[in-house]
């Protein structure tokens, strides 16, 4: 009872614990419903489990905390015991009843404390005798002394049952009032467990969700199904091994209902029918198939199964009759929406006749309508699948040269069973084979021939579509490459020209600024006015032009939904109408620094300015005498001779100045610029260590140096 009743506790912690951590995945309700639905019927009884882990011991044992009662019933239970001992123990170390005992032990009989007594002394120790040895030469007696001893701790643990009885009864009382919600916790947890079951056997099958048929064809198609379709690729038996089995495809009921797969023994003829059956009934189940998740399969309303030798002597039935005897209940309750998997139709008696049978029975499987997969070795079998409409060939290859199949299905074309050139290959012996040759019947050689040349045909076209596929994909990857790489050229062809309109008007914004200062010593001055307005007039001229300019290219500029920025440059925000610095871009949104604040803004509220004022920052950097040096420099665009001797001058600049580290701009492009800074940083006796820019720092097109301390 103690045991059950941790079993139970255990249950619902398990539950609560299970619960919240359903409920704390991020977004259970739109990721995981279902999930979610179950987890609401777990159990959330803290009080319950309180309750129990206070009264139960981790090793199923009622603990003295589980009332007062108890524990003072088991105080007086340790205190009886322990007089009882002590007595006991003056009893047999004494010197007067020493010489009656046989040893001088205490030990028990029926749950009371005893001495064992030799039978020779029995009158020397009165007490009350519990039992007598095997030989008959010790007797244990409860001496007289101790018999109230013995009583008091006895009737101390009869009080102590009682009490554990009590507690055990009222604990289950409790959990009595929830049996409701303890039946629909195991029912959940179950439920749960099987899910997470299923993940975990998809998991290692490689397995993926498959994709269930529902459409329904109005048409009254003779060779296809109505309702149902299997489409499987690269399906894969359940039960071997995932990294070696070779994985087959197979299409039943869009063109034909009936497949007949043919082909040698060992061949995996039983295999592509089992994995067929396996994985309809697993996608029925509600588990994950092996195979790719471009894989069909329908909900069939039955499974008829004719596999394997089912011949029984106690029933009198050779495995033709157990063939036969399926195929009849098969006949009895098949219907259109049921698959019909059979193996070896019509074997185990005279080919003649049971050819003959296994065609008639693949044609009244095909009135009734199912879905039906078989294997036979008949080559009339095999005519009647050419013949016969809604019915379709099929096989499984085998490499004669290796004597190994390989177990590749090949819908359309039939199988040939290579008897005589399996035995050619394992060393029969010629006259043997010729003479077996001339017992085929010449129309059967003739068609192997056949089907031998339809292989290379096929084997052949296999090839030069693989080719050509393999052509095709490289052909879409160069023409991405070069769309690319336009892109690019085209990106840096705008970025210049902006760059040239940013500096066309930096330009005549100083030629305002010096006009200005002009107009004001003209106007402390007239009389040098008119030297003036031509100066005046050829700056509006050159302004007009300017604006003229960029308002056609504009206008021919084919619109972009973001405008095209990168590390370094200057914007406008244009949300704020403040200008600043692209410190680093990330998705659609960038960090601009305007002055000594930091703002996260998006792309497409920023108007491109123009690049980077390297001149300024080249002046300050590398100026000797400057008594600012910046944390960084920007390379970009130069040549990799320049940059070495202005880095070099930069890297000392910044050394003496004591910065703890540089920012150096390069840039992503080729690599080049990146590798000949990586180069120079690594030479430099001042520089410890360097490494590319971080997330939100610039990433490949900047490089952070860091100088030594010393």
């Amino acid at each position: 009872m103690p045991t059950e009743l941790m079993a139970v506790a255990d249950t619902a912690r398990a539950a609560r614990l299970l619960r919240k951590a359903v409920q704390r995945l991020p977004d259970a309700s739109q990721r995981f419903p279902q999930l979610l639905d179950l987890s609401t019927g777990l159990i959330d009884a803290p009080n319950l489990e309180t309750t129990i882990a206070r009264a139960i011991g981790p090793a199923g044992e009622v603990l003295d905390s589980a009332s007062p009662a108890l524990a003072r019933i088991r105080k007086e239970v340790r205190i009886a015991h322990g007089r009882l001992m002590d007595r006991l123990n003056r009893f047999v170390t004494s010197g007067g009843s020493n010489p009656a005992l046989q040893d001088s032990i205490v030990t028990s009989r029926d749950g009371r404390y005893v001495v064992p007594v030799r039978a020779d002394s029995r009158n020397q120790v009165p007490g009350v005798v519990h039992d007598v040895s095997a030989s008959g030469q010790t007797i244990f007696v409860e001496p007289m002394e101790v018999v109230e001893l013995n009583n008091r701790w006895r009737e101390a643990q009869i009080d102590e049952t009682r009490e554990v009885e009590r507690i055990l009864d009222e604990i289950s009382h409790q959990v009595g009032a929830y049996a409701t919600e303890l039946r629909l916790t195991v029912d959940s947890v179950a439920r749960i467990d099987f899910a997470m079951a299923k993940g975990r056997l998809a998991f290692a099958m490689r397995a993926t969700r498959p994709n269930i048929w529902s459409q329904l064809r109005r048409d009254d198609g003779l060779t296809g199904h109505p309702s149902q379709r299997i489409r499987l690729r690269r399906a894969r038996h359940p039960l071997l091994d995932q990294k070696t089995v070779v994985p087959i495809d197979i299409d039943l009921g869009a063109d034909f209902r009936v497949l007949l797969i043919t082909g040698p023994n060992t061949g995996g003829k039983t295999v592509a029918l089992k994995t067929v059956g396996l994985l309809a009934a697993m996608a029925q189940a509600g588990l994950f198939i092996p195979a790719d998740d471009q894989s069909v399969l329908p909900v069939f309303t039955s499974f008829f199964v004719d596999i394997g030798d089912d011949q029984s002597i106690a029933q009198s039935l050779s495995t033709f009759s157990a063939h036969i005897a399926s195929v009849i209940a098969m006949l009895e309750d098949v219907e259109p929406t049921s698959l019909v998997l059979i193996d070896e139709v019509g074997s185990g008696t005279d080919p003649v006749e049971g050819s003959a049978l296994a065609r008639s029975i693949i044609g009244e499987l095909l009135d009734r309508g199912p879905l039906v997969l078989a294997t036979t070795h008949y080559s009339e079998v095999k005519n009647f699948a050419y013949e016969t409409p809604g019915v379709e060939n099929a096989s499984v290859e085998f490499d004669v040269e290796t004597l190994q199949p390989t177990y590749r299905v090949v819908i359309g074309v039939p199988g040939q069973s290579n008897a005589l050139s399996i035995a050619r290959r394992l060393g029969l012996s010629e006259r043997v084979l010729e003479r077996a040759g001339t017992y085929i019947d010449s129309e059967t050689v003739r068609t192997d021939e056949l089907l031998s040349e339809i292989r290379e045909i096929r084997d052949r076209a296999e090839r030069e579509l693989a080719q050509a596929e393999h052509e095709r994909q490289l052909q879409v990857r160069l023409r991405e490459e070069m769309a690319e790489e336009r892109r690019n050229a085209e990106i840096e062809r705008l970025n210049a020209r902006d760059d040239a309109f940013a500096a066309a008007e930096a330009e005549l914004a100083g030629a305002r600024a010096a006009v200005r200062r002009l107009q004001q010593a003209a106007a402390a001055r007239p009389t040098e006015r008119p030297a003036i307005e031509k100066p005046q007039a050829e700056l509006d001229k050159a302004i007009h032009q300017v604006k003229e300019f960029r308002r056609t290219t504009v206008a021919q500029r084919p619109r972009q939904q973001t405008p095209v920025l990168s590390v370094g440059d200057r914007v406008q925000v244009t949300t704020l109408g403040l200008d600043g610095e692209i410190a680093s871009i990330e998705g659609d949104s960038a960090e601009v620094v305007m002055g000594g604040l930091r703002l996260r803004q998006p792309v497409a509220a920023l108007k491109r300015l123009g690049g980077p004022r390297r001149e300024q920052v080249r002046q300050v950097s590398i100026g000797s005498g400057a008594g600012f040096v910046p944390m960084e420099i920007d390379v970009r665009g130069e040549r990799v001779a320049e940059v070495e001797a202005e880095l070099e001058r930069y890297l000392d600049t910044a050394y003496r100045a004591n910065l703890p580290s540089v920012r150096i701009i390069h840039g992503k492009g080729t690599g080049a610029l990146r590798q000949a800074v990586k180069r120079q940083l690594q030479a430099h006796p001042a520089v410890s260590r360097s490494e590319l820019g971080g997330h939100g720092e610039g990433g490949d097109g900047v490089t952070i140096a860091y100088f030594r301390e010393d």
